[in-house]
C-alpha cells in the first residue's frame, strides 16, 4: 500500500467526508512513522471509539476527532507490551481513585519495573507480573496513598534482595510435579517449588499453608479469568474467606468444577487453617501423604480453569 492509497482507504471509511492538504499531510506522516497493519488495526480502533452518528449519517466532527485522535492511538499500540501494562494500570487507578498523582505514578511504576529488571526478570515475568500482582494491588488500595505506599515498599523489598545464587529452590517434585508447573507464571511456580521443598525437608506446617495458598489464589484467579470474580468479593472490593469462596466455586456453573475437586478442596483448606492457626496442632507427613493424589488433581484443574496453562 503507497501513501496515497493508505489515504485513499481512510476517506472510504469516513465517507462522505475528504481530507484537505493539512489532514492528508497528517495521515501521511502517519503512514511514514508507523507500519501499515497497525495502522489499520488502530483505523478500526478510532472508528468504533470515535466515530457519531446523527439521524443515521456520520458527523464531520467525530471525523475529525476520529483523525485528531490516530496519532495517539498508533503511539499507544506501537509501545511494548509492558509500557502498554504500565499505561492501563494507570488508566484503571485514575478511575478509582479521587486523587491520583501522574508524575509521581510514573515514576513509581517505571522504577517497579527496573527493580525487577535488575532482579533478572525476563520481560515476560515482569508483564505477567504487572497484569497480576500489580493489578491485585490497584484494585485492593482504596486511594493514591495506600496504592503508592505499597508499591514503594515493593522496590525497596526488591532492591534489597540477593542477586546471588542462594534463592534457587531445591525441589524433587514431590507433591507437584515439575512439568504441571513448569510454564506456568513465575509466582505460581514459585508456590508450587515451596510446597514441594517444604515437604521434602519435614516443614509439614509450612507445607499445609503454603498448599492452602495456592489453593486460595488459583480459585481466586479462576473467578477472575471467567469474569465473575464480584461473586466472591464484598461490598468493599474485599475478597471474601476462603470457606466461602470454596461453598461458592461448589454450586458455580461457570468454574463447572469436577466432583472431586468440589469434595476435596475444603481438606486442603482445614490442614491449611490447622497449621497456620491451631496452637496446640502440628502437621505431620501423615497428614498429607495420603492426600497428595487429591491435592494434585484439584491444582492441575483449577490451573486450566484459572488459564494459567
Amino acid at each position: 500500500m503507497t501513501t496515497e492509497e493508505f489515504i485513499d482507504y481512510v476517506e472510504e471509511r469516513t465517507y462522505p467526508f475528504t481530507f484537505l492538504e493539512n489532514g492528508r499531510a497528517q495521515l501521511s506522516e502517519l503512514f511514514r512513522k508507523y507500519p501499515e497493519s497497525l495502522l489499520l488495526e488502530c483505523i478500526d480502533i478510532g472508528i468504533k471509539q470515535y466515530f457519531k452518528y446523527e439521524n443515521g449519517k456520520l458527523t464531520q466532527a467525530s471525523v475529525s476527532e476520529f483523525i485528531s485522535k490516530l496519532g495517539g492511538i498508533a503511539y499507544n499500540k506501537s509501545r511494548s507490551p509492558i509500557d502498554q501494562e504500565i499505561y492501563h494500570i494507570k488508566n484503571k487507578c485514575k478511575k478509582s481513585y479521587s486523587y491520583w498523582n501522574e508524575g509521581q505514578g510514573d515514576d513509581i511504576l517505571l522504577r517497579y519495573v527496573s527493580a525487577l529488571r535488575k532482579a533478572n526478570w525476563t520481560d515476560e515475568q515482569i508483564l505477567d507480573d504487572l497484569q497480576t500482582e500489580v493489578k491485585r494491588v490497584c484494585n485492593s488500595s482504596r486511594n493514591w496513598t495506600q496504592w503508592s505506599d505499597t508499591m514503594e515498599q515493593w522496590i525497596k523489598d526488591i532492591l534489597g534482595w540477593s542477586y546471588e545464587d542462594n534463592s534457587t529452590i531445591q525441589e524433587s517434585g514431590t507433591i507437584l510435579p515439575t512439568q504441571l508447573f513448569e510454564d506456568v507464571s513465575h509466582n505460581i511456580q514459585l508456590l508450587c517449588k515451596q510446597i514441594n521443598a517444604s515437604y521434602e525437608n519435614n516443614l509439614y506446617d509450612c507445607t499445609a499453608v503454603m498448599m492452602r495458598r495456592l489453593l486460595e489464589g488459583l480459585l481466586v484467579l479462576s473467578y477472575q479469568n471467567h469474569g465473575i470474580e464480584s461473586e466472591i468479593t464484598d461490598k468493599n472490593g474485599w475478597h471474601i474467606m476462603l470457606d466461602k469462596i470454596i461453598k461458592n466455586a461448589a454450586q458455580n456453573g461457570i468454574l463447572a468444577l469436577s466432583s472431586n475437586t468440589k469434595r476435596d478442596m475444603t481438606l486442603f483448606k482445614d490442614i491449611g487453617n490447622y497449621s497456620a492457626h491451631k496452637i496446640w496442632y502440628n502437621c505431620t507427613r501423615q497428614d498429607i501423604e495420603p492426600h497428595i493424589m487429591k491435592y494434585r488433581v484439584i491444582i492441575e484443574e483449577l490451573m486450566y480453569k484459572a488459564g494459567v496453562k
